[in-house]
């Protein structure tokens, strides 16, 4: 993944030379440093807590991002998986480090699909810059009927 996020950097950087428009480069930087940041850990030494707070780290990061950079798509997305990925890690911790848990089982497997499904998606979307999950759809629509609400009651 540290290299389809430094890809995802390199291809926003070149497809926005002569654009004025920046977001996609602040955020796929942002994504590959945070994903580059596993080159100086010891993934045999690292926990689930710990990649729980690298996660947590890059949300709050992104959400400082997306106050100052108008696009929605791509932040959504992002926020989304990271979301996704960091209640796992902390399901895991939780798994394996409170209830010592060692013996495989359905949630394991179930982590392992979903977090590199998650990756991808997040990777993708710096390419495919289109809302392929209806994601920014769905979260307008929540958004509106709660806004619709609070105004009738």
């Amino acid at each position: 993944m540290q290299w389809g996020f430094l890809m995802a950097f390199l291809y926003s950087l070149t497809t926005s030379i002569n654009n004025p428009t920046k977001q996609a480069v602040w955020l796929s930087l942002v994504m590959a440093i945070s994903y580059c940041f596993s080159f100086f850990i010891d993934i045999y030494d690292i926990t689930y807590i710990e990649l729980f707070c690298y996660d947590v780290a890059t949300l709050f990061f992104i959400f400082f991002l997306r106050y100052y950079l108008p696009e929605k798509r791509m932040s959504t997305y992002l926020l989304f998986g990271l979301s996704i990925n960091s209640l796992l890690f902390l399901a895991m911790h939780i798994d394996v480090f409170v209830r010592g848990n060692y013996t495989p089982w359905w949630f394991w497997s179930f982590y392992t699909v979903v977090i590199n499904m998650m990756d991808i998606i997040m990777v993708s979307i710096f390419f495919v810059k289109k809302d392929f999950l209806m994601l920014v759809h769905a979260t307008d629509k929540l958004v509106n009927g709660v806004m619709r609400l609070k105004q009738s009651g």
